[in-house]
């Protein structure tokens, strides 16, 4: 009598070709997800500016005071502040965090930069009536644009 023994498994040449198709898939993948991934710190960079924004806009009518947006692009950050004028304004608390402080887009959004802003020195302040001083855009990475409405002071994001 024979006996006939079947052995079940995969042969090593299968595991290599399986691994190559594997690296091969990966190495075609990798920068399209790198690509994803900045193009999703850029939008959130873009919803965070409108919400604070907005926020801004609103604290200048809920308190009657004026409010500013600070942008450094030399720098990379932003700030909001709250006071009369330039000279006598402070920090306000960062309606997300709660930390009264500067947004440092190399920390919090590496790979996200404020290309340009075409505010009067970087500075845009809203009247107690949630009026903008100007109206004007804010650009990051060269590529996404924020514009703020001189009438309303509404912002969005133009294509």
């Amino acid at each position: 009598m024979i006996l006939h023994s079947t052995k079940a498994g995969f042969s090593l040449i299968e595991l290599v070709l399986v691994m190559l198709i594997i690296g091969i898939l990966s190495v075609i993948s990798l920068p399209k997800v790198s690509t994803l991934i900045e193009d999703v710190r850029e939008k959130a960079v873009v919803e965070r500016l409108n919400e604070d924004l907005n926020y801004l806009r609103n604290m200048a009518i809920s308190y009657h005071d004026t409010t500013w947006l600070v942008v450094n692009s030399a720098n990379n950050w932003y700030g909001l502040f709250i006071g009369p004028n330039s000279g006598s304004r402070v920090l306000i608390p960062d309606p997300q965090t709660g930390d009264s402080d500067t947004l440092f887009l190399d920390i919090a959004y590496p790979g996200v930069e404020i290309s340009s802003v075409s505010f009067a020195a970087g500075e845009l302040s809203f009247n107690w009536w949630g009026t903008p001083s100007a109206g004007g855009t804010i650009v990051l990475n060269s590529s996404r644009t924020i514009t703020v409405i001189a009438e309303t002071g509404m912002s969005h994001e133009t294509p």
